[in-house]
């Protein structure tokens, strides 16, 4: 179990800088702000600072409830959980001061007794986890689209839970158990982070736009809708356009002369889709054209003629949208032909 916790604190380490680099250099989401990437910095250096104590503790250095970095970095990461989770979702809802009282959960660093803090601190926690989970199911609406995500979700929730149970039972089990389940929860926690950001790159984008047309006000009450769809309409038709592998969003709205956040409800509302969905469906309705008419292209030539970054990308998008692999679409076709 030494070995394996080693491990996992290792990898965690690692994941959570090339975490917090994707999240600030190379996701494009609309409305991303310094608040969102402050307190990410802040939620991934405690979980950091979490795993470098268990990492120490499990190669013969001191209790981490016993080092104060440790115990600091616990009692921040919910409330940096909190906010991260708030502002990444939810990027356009204003700044209230009573937010102010998500910061308390820090002063339960100043109860000497660690077996009455940490109880009140994880159930703290647990209830973060819940919210974000009620969060984001109320966009069952749209279940299909983010089965993936519903799922990572529900575990992480779960984990909080389990968290939970395990804080009140640390007066009555050895520390070491905590530690290694602790350990071992941030790990699975980041490599599903991972899995998801691999199989949907616009993941937190695509969840951030559904809540807030769930819950935040809309953005096209002043917009020709009907001639905003056309003029999108145009623009796609041309290839140009979408074989542009560094199309953005915002790009597209200047084009149109609307705003990212106004074209981004368009598709979602009118077109009942994301974005991204949006452009992958027009790239891969390109590729099935290209994969018949040109039998001796090879398939990574037509993925990247057609707007994709990689093969894998053009491979996960293609699956995505017909439920079967370029080679597979492409036999299937020359048969019938």
């Amino acid at each position: 179990m030494e070995i394996f916790s080693l491990a996992i604190a290792g990898f965690s380490i690692v994941i959570a800088a090339v975490l917090w680099l994707t999240y600030v250099a190379f996701l494009e989401i609309p409305g991303k702000s310094a608040h969102s990437i402050l307190s990410c910095t802040v939620l991934l250096g405690a979980l950091v600072a979490l795993q470098l104590g268990h990492l120490l503790y499990f190669t013969g250095g001191p209790a981490p409830l016993a080092t104060v970095a440790y115990r600091t970095a616990l009692f921040v990461a919910p409330t940096s959980f909190f906010f991260f989770g708030r502002w990444a979702l939810l990027p356009d809802e204003p700044f209230r001061p009573a937010m102010l009282l998500h910061l308390l959960p820090i002063a339960l660093l100043l109860i000497p007794r660690l077996d009455v803090s940490l109880p009140m601190l994880f159930a703290v926690g647990a209830g973060y986890a819940l919210w974000l989970g009620r969060l984001v199911y109320g966009l069952r609406a749209r279940r299909k689209q983010f089965r993936f995500e519903f799922f990572w979700f529900g575990v992480m929730s779960a984990f909080g839970v389990g968290v939970l149970v395990l804080g009140f039972a640390i007066p009555y089990i050895d520390q070491a158990w905590f530690y290694h389940f602790y350990c071992n929860a941030i790990g699975a926690a980041f490599a599903i982070m991972v899995v998801a950001l691999i199989a949907n790159p616009d993941l937190i984008a695509d969840l951030s736009e559904a809540a807030r047309l769930r819950y935040g006000k809309s953005t096209l009450r002043d917009v020709d809708v009907d001639g905003l769809l056309a003029r999108l309409a145009g623009q796609m038709a041309d290839p140009k356009v979408y074989r542009n592998e560094a199309l953005t969003l915002s790009t597209l709205a200047a084009d149109l002369g609307v705003s990212g956040h106004q074209l981004s409800e368009l598709v979602n509302t009118r077109l009942g889709m994301s974005f991204p969905r949006y452009m992958r469906e027009h790239r891969v309705a390109a590729a099935k054209l290209m994969l018949v008419a040109e039998p001796t292209a090879s398939i990574l030539a037509i993925g990247m003629d057609t707007g994709f970054k990689s093969s894998s990308t053009f491979y996960a998008a293609f699956k995505e949208v017909t439920g079967q692999s370029p080679g597979d679409y492409r036999k299937a076709n020359a048969k019938d032909s």
